[in-house]
């Protein structure tokens, strides 16, 4: 399965169950105020809710890697 994959690895021979364990070895549960990705809003509300400014957000959000991105996969000249 995709878990398992994920958890053994190509190379390794141990599974590492992460959050879990042997005994429970499912995904811990999704917090209340994330179900999936159309959560993402409430990310971005609490990062502002707690003081990080506008800037800030952006870049955890999602700025930092486009602009990484875009800075270092261009075409050569």
């Amino acid at each position: 399965s995709v878990v398992e994959w994920m958890r053994v690895g190509r190379w390794s021979k141990e599974i590492d169950f992460g959050e879990g364990s042997a005994a429970a070895p499912g995904f811990p549960p999704m917090p209340s105020w994330f179900n999936d990705n159309r959560d993402f809003g409430n990310i971005e509300s609490g990062l502002l809710d707690v003081g990080l400014n506008q800037h800030e957000v952006a870049g955890i959000m999602g700025y930092n890697w486009h602009r990484f991105y875009a800075d270092n996969f261009t075409p050569a000249v």
